[in-house]
């Protein structure tokens, strides 16, 4: 550790690098040996390489579930009803009566959209 300490910001960063390098490697490496070990035992129990991926899928972690906004955040408006500015809508979700009934008048979406 004091060997460290007495190296320059340069050496540090160049050290850093190199560290980095070597991991990277050694855990391609170490996967390798481990996907082999996984593969080798799988053909000695008559499995195929695609039933055991296939087996590991329950390990994989969820896919996220993306929300649109943060809970309480509001979303600025997109439409507003030509007959009533007070009614407006995000956009998102199912369209509210008014614009169903505006479209359904004729009007187009940008007809509706707030500048």
């Amino acid at each position: 550790m004091t060997e460290l300490k007495g190296m320059s910001y340069s050496e540090l960063r160049a050290l850093l690098e190199e560290t980095e390098a070597a991991l990277k490697l050694k855990r391609t490496e170490e996967l390798k040996v481990l996907a082999d070990g996984y593969a080798k035992k799988l053909q000695m129990g008559g499995f195929s390489i695609a039933e055991g991926i296939e087996a590991l899928k329950p390990y994989l972690p969820a896919k996220p579930v993306k929300t649109p906004s943060v809970p309480g955040e509001e979303r600025k408006a997109k439409y507003a009803n030509p007959a009533d500015p007070s009614q407006t809508w995000v956009g998102m979700g199912k369209p509210p009566q008014w614009f169903r009934d505006q479209l359904a008048a004729g009007r187009s979406r940008e007809d509706m959209q707030i500048s």
